[in-house]
């Protein structure tokens, strides 16, 4: 009977078939919510201690939240930012500002419909909430098995994670350049367009 691999197994022996070689740190900057040592020890074909999903998610949003606050060169000392964060994540998913807050502080885990909402909200990919870290690590390496790792998910991109996610050869628009928060929100409802005419196909 034939060993069976995990994708990220797979991934890897491919890239090393290539004779490509991986930058940690380089990976570390793609994959921040993932620490460069457990990078380390992922590339060395090892297995993570599995953590609880709630707990997985609770840290995921919170480090969307503190990576938002520190854009504007706040964290979550301060709580006038926290509040203001709080109140448009509110306005963006439809909830109460007092959830929200809840939400932002780790007290509160968002349902299935509300995690897509926020990874909407945020610019990142599906699923970045609940994939492990061996999904994620993954799935930033894909672009390297394609020879062109400037398309890798990035979070600060969110327009080129859409065309990655897509297959979409560009992107036109008229106006002004988008903010990163103004090209988050754009990419989520050019997502959204997409994955409803992909559905009335299928």
């Amino acid at each position: 009977m034939s060993e069976s691999f995990t994708p990220l197994q797979e991934t890897l022996a491919r890239i090393a078939e290539q004779g490509l070689v991986l930058d940690v740190k380089d990976l570390s900057r793609k994959t921040p919510w993932i620490s460069a040592e457990d990078i380390q020890t992922l590339l060395d074909g090892e297995e993570l201690t599995d953590e609880d999903v709630d707990t997985r998610i609770r840290e995921r949003v919170q480090f969307l939240c503190s990576r938002r606050l520190a854009k504007d060169g706040k964290g979550y000392d301060d709580k006038e930012a926290v509040n203001a964060l709080a109140k448009d994540i509110a306005s963006g998913i439809g909830v109460s500002v007092v959830w929200a807050r809840q939400l932002v502080l780790g007290e509160k885990m968002p349902s299935m419909v509300h995690g897509h909402q926020l990874t909407r909200y945020f610019g990142v990919p599906d699923g970045f909430l609940t994939e492990t870290p061996a999904a994620a690590l993954n799935r930033t390496l894909q672009p390297h098995l394609q020879h062109d790792p400037d398309t890798s998910g990035n979070l600060d991109d969110p327009l080129a994670d859409l065309k990655s996610r897509f297959g979409l050869v560009g992107l036109a628009r008229r106006g002004e350049p988008l903010s990163r928060d103004e090209a988050a929100r754009f990419a989520g409802m050019i997502a959204d367009v997409l994955e409803q005419n992909m559905e009335g196909k299928s």
